[in-house]
């Protein structure tokens, strides 16, 4: 049975080990240059960065584990989506471990999120999901979410293009 809490700080070692292996694992082919990979995992990952974004009082870190952990999600609180809005719950992560996926984890783990963010007042939800990724997108538009808008993400070597998905929540 799959259980999800909210990370503490001394989960930061292994959201660490989580996040350079799922990463790795969906996403590794799709970056040109390996440096600007291993730039952008540590940035992300490395037990520092995630320390600091476990203290942070405008999100949370959630982990889902059946008897081991098997993935995790990030969120940030009542974000817009940009300057005309609207503003919600900003799901930034949700990442299961390789193997993992196809078992219901990631309706499940989006469930709680968006249960969470119905309990504090917010009456929407929103994501980026890469271009490159159909399936995640699959995965959301079967769960609710629609389209608004697109936007990019660059480094040096490469731009990929990231659609805004968006869904109302009912309190």
């Amino acid at each position: 049975m799959l259980t999800i809490r909210k990370a503490e700080i001394a989960d930061a070692a292994l959201l660490s080990e989580m996040g350079y292996a799922s990463y790795r694992h969906h996403f590794a082919p799709l970056w040109r240059e390996p440096a600007e990979l291993e730039d952008f995992l540590t940035q992300e990952y490395a037990v520092p960065a995630l320390q600091q974004s476990l203290q942070s009082t405008t999100g949370n870190w959630f982990i889902a584990e059946d008897v081991a952990p098997v993935g995790f999600a990030k969120v940030s609180w009542h974000r817009a989506v940009d300057e005309q809005g609207p503003a919600g719950t900003l799901l930034h992560k949700l990442y299961l471990l390789p193997g993992e996926t196809r078992k219901g984890y990631g309706e499940q783990l989006l469930a709680e999120v968006e249960r969470l963010a119905q309990q504090r007042g917010e009456r929407f939800i929103w994501l980026e999901v890469l271009d490159a990724n159909p399936n995640a997108q699959r995965f959301y538009q079967r769960l609710g979410f629609t389209h608004l808008k697109d936007t990019q993400f660059s480094t040096a070597s490469q731009q990929s293009t990231l659609h805004i998905l968006g869904k109302p929540l009912s309190l």
